[in-house]
């Protein structure tokens, strides 16, 4: 996977072709818009300082820089689970808890946990020195104890370290499992004998209908709560980069991989396959109609867990002759039929989080910024300590939405574990610095953007943001050292300019703000509000004729606009 970040790094550091234009409020972020006055031009009484703008989104979507790999960081253990009650029976509320009835809804959960409570198991994967290297869940699908779970707990990378594994039912009860009949990392179909031969099935339900969103509800053990079921919206993923997978949402718990998605009459529907570590979750289901099929076939004989397949390993997908001319494709930046050969790949290989990143790239590079954001969500569920796909998964986000904010913190988080993982990316700093300024968290902004000063002292716009950044804070020595900074780095920046300007009319300086509103209107003449600024430096200068002039500028860019 190192080596795979590394040459796709620059692919990512590119702006896709064929997306749509960066909007103007992205590349003017402090500029508001000012609506023209009706009739003869008036003079502005005051400028106003500083533009105190919330839903600044950076405009760096290009950024060149050196990429380095760092050794991945092992992962946080998030614990997701909302707590059980009210929902079974036999949890003890806290003392001095009023007695709340419950709602109709709180029942019928309580009663369908009642019904399944004896059919799902905490999986737990080990190797012969009793470390934990897995672990998930699974349900009985058969009386005399067979349990069905996701491939992704036996993953051939992990296979041959496998030693024994044990399960534990949501009462307490623990047994181990004595060999498997099926685990196929196509179709995630993994199919486990317990020790115990006398349990109670949970029925599937193959052949459902999944074109429309419907409601589900998705079961999981903790160990600290027991059994937990929450409620979910499963529906069929119709994108081309959808490749037969469910997108599975809701509000409490993600459950974890394996974890049966149930009707609403307590049937199994689909089987969690990825499972995205974020707070904001989305995971990705199976349906079960191919785990239907294998147990309607005649079981074939039993095998030990040393016989479990351990091919194809991650880095044997990565030597694969069609991956590897996939890859080329992409960097020779024919795109189309990039994106053809990945999706025949990710097909092959569904749970390559090389694959699933790649193809979201060759997405992103398409403008199909909703693919995108799908294919590097499974990415970073199937290797969540790679920070560049984190980084791949928040430019995706980001560009979902551009012409305004993301509608989740899904983007904040992503940045957060990429710069975790990956100390010298240099534009996920950046970016999180931006996302910290429309988050309102000024120091948080100002601390990520001396790292990203501190890694590309030649970055003209992070010079640019971080004076944003000191003025919000009223540090207007610190804004001005940084917005200096910035112009000497690249002269033609017109908002450096405009802000340099905004600096000047604090420190109560029309000369030197004139001319750095001057250069502002050279650069970029459509920019209404440095023609209104320039108008209010020239009158306060005394010099009338051309404050008229300038507002009249202003106020004809601004009808254009309209």
């Amino acid at each position: 996977m190192l080596c795979l970040a590394i040459l796709t790094a620059p692919l990512l550091a590119q702006q896709p072709g064929g997306s749509a234009p960066v909007p103007a409020a992205v590349l003017d972020p402090i500029s508001p818009n000012v609506p023209a006055a009706p009739g003869e031009p008036a003079l502005p009484q005051n400028a106003g300082f500083p533009v105190d703008v919330n839903n600044y989104e950076n405009p760096l979507l290009l950024f060149q820089g050196e990429k380095r790999d760092l050794p991945m960081a092992d992962e946080e253990n998030l614990e997701l689970l909302p707590p059980i009650s009210p929902y079974l029976p036999g949890e003890q509320a806290p003392a001095g808890t009023p007695d709340k009835p419950l709602t109709p809804e709180e029942l019928e959960l309580r009663s369908l946990g009642a019904k399944v409570a004896a059919s799902v198991v905490g999986i737990r994967v080990w190797d012969e020195f009793g470390n934990q290297i897995s672990s998930g869940i699974g349900c009985f699908v058969t009386k005399d104890g067979v349990i069905l779970t996701d491939t992704g707990l036996l993953h051939p990378e992990i296979a041959e370290k496998v030693d024994y594994i044990t399960t534990t039912g949501a009462d307490g009860t623990n047994h181990k499992v004595a060999g498997f009949y099926l685990a196929d990392l196509v179709t995630g179909v993994t199919l486990l004998q317990s020790e115990t031969r006398d349990t109670t099935p949970l029925e599937l339900a193959p052949d459902t209908d999944f074109a429309q969103e419907r409601a589900c509800h998705v079961l999981a053990v903790s160990e600290k709560r027991g059994l937990v079921l929450a409620d979910a919206k499963v529906q069929m993923d119709p994108a081309l980069t959808g490749l037969g997978w469910l997108n599975l949402k809701g509000t409490d718990s993600p459950g974890a991989v394996g974890s049966p998605v149930l009707s609403k009459a307590g049937r199994v529907m689909a089987v969690v396959g990825m499972k995205v570590p974020l707070q904001s979750w989305m995971n990705f289901a199976l349906p079960c109609d191919a785990a239907a099929f294998e147990l309607r076939k005649n079981r074939a004989p039993m095998q030990p867990l040393s016989k479990l397949p351990q091919s194809p390993k991650l880095r044997e997908v990565a030597n694969d002759p069609e991956f590897v001319a996939a890859f080329a494709t992409l960097q020779q930046k024919r795109v189309e039929s990039a994106m053809r050969k990945l999706v025949q790949l990710t097909r092959k290989y569904p749970r390559s989080a090389e694959c699933w990143a790649l193809l979201g790239l060759s997405a992103t590079y398409l403008g199909a910024s909703p693919e995108a954001l799908n294919c590097q969500r499974k990415a970073v569920a199937l290797d969540p300590k790679a920070g560049l796909y984190w980084h791949q998964l928040a430019f995706a986000k980001l560009r979902e939405s551009p012409g305004g904010l993301p509608d989740s913190t899904e983007d904040r988080e992503a940045l957060e574990l990429a710069v975790e993982q990956r100390p010298n990316d240099q534009l996920a700093w950046l970016l999180l610095a931006s996302r910290h300024v429309r988050d309102g968290d000024l120091g948080k902004a100002d601390d990520a953007l001396r790292r990203v000063t501190l890694l590309a002292p030649g970055y003209a716009q992070a010079h640019y943001l971080q004076a944003y950044v000191r003025g919000r804070l009223k540090d207007y020595d610190g804004a001005q050292a940084a917005i200096s900074q910035s112009l000497k780095l690249n002269a033609g920046y017109s908002e450096a300019w405009y802000y340099q300007g905004l600096l000047f009319d604090k420190q109560g300086n029309p000369g030197e703000a004139t001319k750095a509103y001057r250069n502002t209107v050279r650069l970029r003449p459509t920019h209404p509000q440095a023609w209104m600024n320039l108008a209010y430096a020239y009158k306060k200068m005394g010099r009338e004729t051309e404050a008229r002039e300038a507002f009249k500028e202003h106020q004809k860019r601004t009808m254009k606009g309209k």
